[in-house]
This record gives C-alpha cells, structure tokens and sequence, in this order.
C-alpha cells in the first residue's frame, strides 16, 4: 500500500509540474444540454493523445464519479473537498487508466469557490504548486455547463470546446450557453465538436451555420475541431467503460479521434498559464468573477 500511494504520488508530481517555457493546452469541454456526449468525447480524445505519446490529465467535475472516471471504469475515493478539509491529501485523489490516461476526479469539488475563504484559495491553488511535475494537455470534463458555479473550469482554460449532437434543441441550447460565455464572462473564441453526425456534410452545414450566426449576433469566432460520427463501436465501447481507441483499434470512429486529437494539437497554445499550478490560480479568480456577478 505505501508503494501504492508512493507510485501515485510520483505520478501526479510529474502530471502537474510544468514550467511556463513549455507548452499546457487546458481545454474545457462542454455542452448546453445533458446527454450531448461532451465526457464521451473527453474520455476518447484523452485516449488518442494518449496513444499518440503526449501525457494527458483529465479533470473531472462531476459529482460522485458520475464524470470521465466512471466512464473509464475508474471508482474515485475522495475528492478536493475531502483535501480541503484535511482527510487525504491531493496526490491521493489521482487514478490511472490502462493506457495512462490520468484522472483528477474533484467531485464538485470547486463549486461555490468564489465563497471559500482567501487563505483557503491561497492554500489549494499553493498544494497544486507544488506538486511540480509536467503535462502536455489537460482536459476538464464540466458536469453542467449551465450551473454557474461550475464555470470557474471553464473561464480558467485556454480553450473552450463545446459539444453539439443534432437536434434543434441542442443547438438552441448550445448557443444559449455561447451567448451566456460570450455576453456575461467576455469570452469571444470557441471551438465546435459535432457529435453523433451522419456525414461530413451534416456537418459542415451545422458548423457554418452555427459560426456565422455566432459572429453575426455575438461578435464570437467558433471554429470547428470536427465530428464524431454514428458508430455502433464506440456505443459498445462506453457500455464497456473504456475508450473506442483501446477496444475497438480499427473501428471507424477510433480513426476520427486519432484526426481529432492531431487536429487539436494543432491550436496555437496560449501563454501566461505557466502550467497546472498557473491554471488552478486562475480558477480561483474564476470563482471570484463567478461569485461577484451573481452578487
């Protein structure tokens, strides 16, 4: 057991370390309804930068392991409200994949983190200071996109990724969340992900559709990443709780995540963050931004 936790604790160390002269993507993936696949596409795009050899972190916001952990077949033990309050440690909240993806499960953890207590601020994003060890890419799993106290993820990250599947509503609802990113936090660029499209027409078509009428009325650039096709093999492979990368190799839709991943790879990488450490401090000014306009 103390190997266990030794091994752990080294891993997260080399996870989160990461100096500002090397580059972090911290993406945040969300979507404007329940159901639209966005920990679908989380979890597997994970895996294909993961086999393409680049260390990836998923921070995963759902309450009670409902998030990327359970769709990995990963059972979180605690949570950051647990460290916040003394019971484990931060390095103890790490959990790994078969094909390494890492996962920080917070469980809900940063809700309400414009109310904690500016010493318990300093305290949590200094715990993550010092952990001091790398990351290539960091995507954040968001449990509701329409929640305001979850949006401190999503306005710390360099990128927003937003997961659209087809249907008038959800594009309504994925343009409300848009508008409300764009109108009440002062984000102007996003990217699209169409999930469960038919063709690559279906989806040019929606994609061109929903960027103009973004830049027309908000003034927001949202350029596309691509899609996810119809694929009876990646529905198998989520029943299975693993990737489509890891189970199904040649299936159709393993090969569009691997397109994905390049393609997100690609994105020009925003300084300033300065690693995980440099993340977290941004969050925390999230929250407060959160907290002072519900106020």
């Amino acid at each position: 057991m103390d190997k266990l936790k030794t091994d752990q604790a080294a891993g997260l160390r080399r996870l989160l370390g990461q100096t500002a002269s090397t580059g972090l993507q911290v993406i945040t993936v969300m979507s404007g309804q329940k159901g639209a696949g966005k920990t679908l596409a989380t979890t597997n795009l994970a895996a294909a930068l993961a086999h393409a050899g680049r260390d990836v972190l998923i921070i995963d916001q759902a309450r009670h392991g409902r998030g990327a952990a359970a769709a990995l077949g990963l059972v979180p033990l605690h949570d950051v409200s647990d460290v916040l309050a003394g019971r484990c440690a931060l390095e103890d909240l790490i959990l790994t994949t078969a094909d390494n993806i890492q996962v920080l499960p917070i469980g809900g953890g940063f809700t309400r983190l414009g109310r904690l207590s500016e010493r318990d601020q300093d305290w949590l994003a200094a715990s993550f200071d010092r952990l001091q060890c790398g990351v290539d890419v960091v995507l954040v799993d968001m449990e509701d996109a329409t929640d305001p106290d979850a949006l401190p993820l999503g306005l710390a990250a360099s990128e927003i990724l937003v997961v659209l599947p087809p249907g008038q509503a959800a594009l309504t609802d994925c343009y409300t969340l848009v508008k409300r990113l764009a109108m009440n936090f002062g984000k102007r660029q996003f990217r699209l992900l169409l999930n469960r499209v038919e063709s690559t027409a279906q989806a040019q078509a929606i994609a061109r559709n929903f960027s103009e009428t973004a830049s027309r009325y908000l003034g927001a650039t949202v350029d596309t990443l691509g899609y996810i096709p119809q694929d009876e093999q990646l529905a198998r492979a989520n029943r299975l709780r693993t990737s489509v990368i890891e189970a199904f190799p040649v299936a159709h839709s393993t090969s569009q995540f691997r397109t994905l991943a390049d393609g997100l790879l690609r994105w020009p990488q925003s300084a300033g963050l300065g690693g995980v450490g440099g993340f977290m401090q941004r969050v925390m000014q999230g929250g407060r931004l959160v907290e002072a306009y519900r106020r």
